[in-house]
């Protein structure tokens, strides 16, 4: 359950510019082939951000940093080959508050929440945590088998990473992949186990 947010004055304002901007940039750049990292995505995300931060007691400018790198995170994916868009989604962010008045701080926790949703994820920090749960979120849920066929689909369609034996590599993803906040993984662990077991009856019945 999310609960209500308390992110002061200044901060509000900061968050509707954001989501304008994120959603602005989805509308130049997306492609169809992007049938995955799309702008539902990334909404999904910041909706799941928030969802799990309702665990902590977050204050109202972790909230801001929380929610601002999960409108980030993939805009990277827009503008080239997944290979590094956290770097690249990160270099949006700092464009968008040049001239803003925000602390440097405050734009580097966004910068470190954003680079630690490079997979292998290892975030250090509870807000990096929270971000990294919110990324993986669908790996413990139903819809699972539909985002994994969606991630294949779009990979395939900008031919820039090779798919290979997609059905050992998703499971390779998921035995490697752990949840980090307790929330999560109370939540999610059962979910992702019973998603491990569908990909290897996959696998069984494709030999």
């Amino acid at each position: 359950m999310v609960h209500k947010m308390k992110y002061g004055h200044n901060y509000e304002i900061l968050r509707g510019q954001v989501r304008e901007y994120v959603e602005m940039l989805f509308s130049m750049f997306w492609t169809p082939k992007l049938v995955y990292h799309n702008l539902g995505h990334t909404q999904r995300v910041v909706v799941r951000a928030l969802e799990i931060s309702g665990d902590f007691n977050l204050t109202g400018e972790e909230l801001f940093i929380l929610e601002t790198a999960a409108w980030f995170h993939d805009t990277g994916q827009l503008i080239a080959d997944p290979q590094g868009h956290e770097e690249r989604s990160a270099d949006f962010m700092e464009v968008f508050f040049r001239g803003k008045g925000l602390p440097t701080e405050i734009t580097d926790k966004i910068e470190e929440c954003i680079l630690a949703t490079t997979m292998p994820q290892q975030p250090t920090g509870q807000l990096e945590m929270i971000l990294c749960d919110a990324d993986t979120y669908n790996l413990g849920t139903e819809e699972f088998q539909l985002t994994d066929a969606l991630i294949k689909r779009e990979l395939m369609a900008r031919g820039s990473m090779p798919v290979g034996n997609w059905d050992m590599n998703t499971l390779a993803l998921l035995l490697n992949h752990r949840f980090f906040t307790p929330y999560c993984k109370e939540l999610l662990n059962y979910g992702k186990t019973t998603n491990i077991r569908m990909i290897r009856e996959r696998i069984r019945a494709g030999n």
